[in-house]
């Protein structure tokens, strides 16, 4: 915002303690810090002109920054000295509302606001801008209350005051009232009244790209921020939103570059934007400089944030053992601050731990995440590690979540792990011992058929996203095979699905000659199943076709030899010889 009006005034009263024009340049340079978000800066400036010159207005600013600066504390102590250096200037008693509002006092900062306005009869444009911009001065709701209802009340009556049309500031803060209230045309519309008057201004053009960026429209943000750098490049602000609307469009390397520029120029030191910084390194790839940012807070601060995003670099740095230890120190020792990206990470480091108990801890805390994660699909990988450890009833049911959390962007796989998921827990039926079904035949029967159905399903929908793809014409005929295996010979119905797989496994090789091994073994099943489909139905020929086409692929296989080439049939033993009969004993001649 535009200091240059107030501090012509703080100008005039520090002459009186030394050189107007020394006082000048530093008035004027703690005005431009203040304005390009270098807050320690400003501090440390108005500090020392509160000191050698200790006006209303120089602790007006005084206080001004220590309260952007997130010290509401130290903000009041400066605020109080300038009510008490000047009891008529009414700039104070505004700024002791806002650190009211700081400290979510709503009815102590109405009164001191009130009152301040009553004071001035509502003519003075400054106090009334000032708490116009009161109302509107926090960004996060647990950084402070805002009224931007109040604030454009207020505000009206300012730029009613405004005969000529001149304080661009006015329409500045009226602009950011109504983006509070998401009315982000009106506030385009005061934003783009300040240009008018003051054209080229870089902060107006950089709140312009902050009504996109709540909007989520993050290419027309980084425009608007792109116009503001150009306007001033030691704005600082510009690079902080521009860092979150190009983490908004996941351009993460952009992201982590530009919030680096924003500490350098803002020069600041606050814990929750250094964080943010290693936050951005982080999802830029770059796990060392994270952790190199972290180990310059650790010991400084006690923030268990700090934890956090340890863990997540040391994630992505494989140091596994290491990520869940600091991740599970962050836990416990902040729970109420624990979001879904740190089950997320901790569910990833734990599934590398390649153990069954680590699998496990793996998918406890994937299911944790997994709802409230909108960027990844995590009821995938969830999926994945169940099916991996052989927990198909359960891979069923993720893979389920994953397809219908966006079916629009359903993948082939998706399909054909549900398809396989049903597939493999249809074949334990009745044969394993958690699934005999109490012995009851009629019981498994159904089963399997339940089983094998939902497994046709999920491969039909493979074969019709990826028509070309052979595997699901595979796993489809298999599963109606499966489903009836004595009944299949005599309905046909895996005839036509195994054919068709051989047509596209066909059409596979001849694109590319290493799918002939891939596929041998699917292939080899089909032709043996359609040759013995073909002679139960006493079609000789068709059954030696698919025989003979077997053993093209497979020369070694003797089943397939034996069948085109039955060993000759032994010639019948011969009976054994009866022994001769022997001739009855004679009677004694004499």
């Amino acid at each position: 915002m535009n200091f240059q009006k107030k501090a012509l005034l703080t100008v005039v009263a520090a002459g009186l303690f030394g050189s107007l024009q020394a006082v000048a340049q530093d008035a004027q340079s703690g005005v431009k810090d203040l304005e390009a978000g270098r807050y320690n800066k400003a501090i440390q400036t108005f500090q020392s002109l509160a000191t050698s010159a200790p006006s209303a207005d120089n602790y007006f600013y005084l206080g001004y920054a220590q309260l952007k600066s997130g010290n509401p504390d130290a903000a009041k102590q400066a605020f109080e000295k300038g009510a008490a250096a000047d009891p008529k200037s009414q700039l104070n008693n505004v700024g002791l509302g806002a650190v009211a509002l700081a400290k979510k006092d709503r009815a102590t900062a109405k009164t001191l606001i009130d009152n301040a306005l009553k004071e001035t009869k509502n003519k003075n444009i400054d106090v009334l801008l000032r708490a116009g911009e009161a109302y509107t001065m926090f960004r996060k709701p647990e950084e402070g209350l805002n009224d931007p209802a109040e604030a454009i009340r207020i505000l009206t009556i300012a730029d009613e005051r405004d005969k000529k049309n001149e304080n661009a500031e006015i329409e500045m803060a009226l602009g950011d009232a109504y983006t509070l209230k998401n009315d982000g045309g009106n506030a385009v519309s005061k934003y783009e009244n300040a240009l008018s008057i003051r054209p080229n201004d870089a902060e107006a053009k950089y709140k312009i790209g902050n009504t996109f960026l709540r909007a989520k429209n993050y290419a027309e943000a980084q425009k608007f921020y792109a116009e503001a750098i150009a306007a001033d490049p030691e704005f600082a602000p510009t690079y902080e939103d521009l860092a979150e609307a190009f983490f908004g469009s996941r351009a993460y390397k952009n992201a982590s570059k530009n919030m680096d520029l924003y500490i350098q120029k803002s020069q600041t030191t606050n814990i929750d934007k250094l964080l943010r910084s290693a936050q951005f390194d982080f999802l830029a790839g770059d796990f060392n400089k994270a952790i190199q940012k972290l180990d310059q807070l650790e010991g400084k601060v006690k923030n268990p944030v700090i934890q956090r995003i340890r863990g997540w670099a040391l994630s992505g740095l494989g140091k596994y053992d290491d990520a869940i230890q600091a991740l599970e120190n962050f836990i416990k020792a902040a729970p109420d601050k624990v979001i879904y990206d740190d089950y997320k990470y901790l569910g990833r480091a734990y599934g590398q731990k390649g153990t069954p108990e680590g699998d496990s801890l793996a998918i406890v805390n994937l299911e944790k995440a997994a709802p409230q994660d909108t960027t990844e699909n995590l009821y995938r990988e969830i999926g994945k590690t169940l099916y991996s450890a052989k927990r198909y009833d359960r891979a069923i049911s993720s893979y389920q979540k994953a397809i219908a959390l966006d079916t629009a962007k359903a993948t082939t796989n998706d399909y054909f792990q549900l398809g396989m998921s049903n597939y493999l827990l249809g074949s334990k039926v009745g044969r394993d011992s958690t699934m005999m079904m109490g012995g009851d035949t009629a019981a498994i029967r159904q089963a399997k058929e339940k089983y094998y159905a939902a497994a046709d399903s999920a491969f039909l929908k493979v074969n019709k996203v990826s028509p070309d793809w052979s595997p699901g014409y595979y796993f489809r005929a298999s599963a109606n095979y499966f489903s009836d295996t004595k009944g299949a010979m005599s309905t046909g119905e895996p005839v036509p699905l195994y054919e068709k797989y051989l047509e596209v496994s066909d059409k596979e090789i001849a694109t590319d000659a290493s799918n002939k091994e891939k596929n041998k073994r699917y292939m080899m099943t089909a032709y043996k199943f359609l040759s013995s489909y073909y002679a139960n139905k006493n079609d000789a020929v068709k059954s030696k076709e698919y025989l003979t086409k077997a053993a093209e692929l497979d020369p070694s296989d003797k089943d397939v030899q034996n069948a085109l080439n039955p060993p000759a049939p032994q010639p019948a033993a011969k009976p054994a010889a009866k022994p001769a009969a022997k001739k009855p004993a004679g009677k004694a001649t004499k």
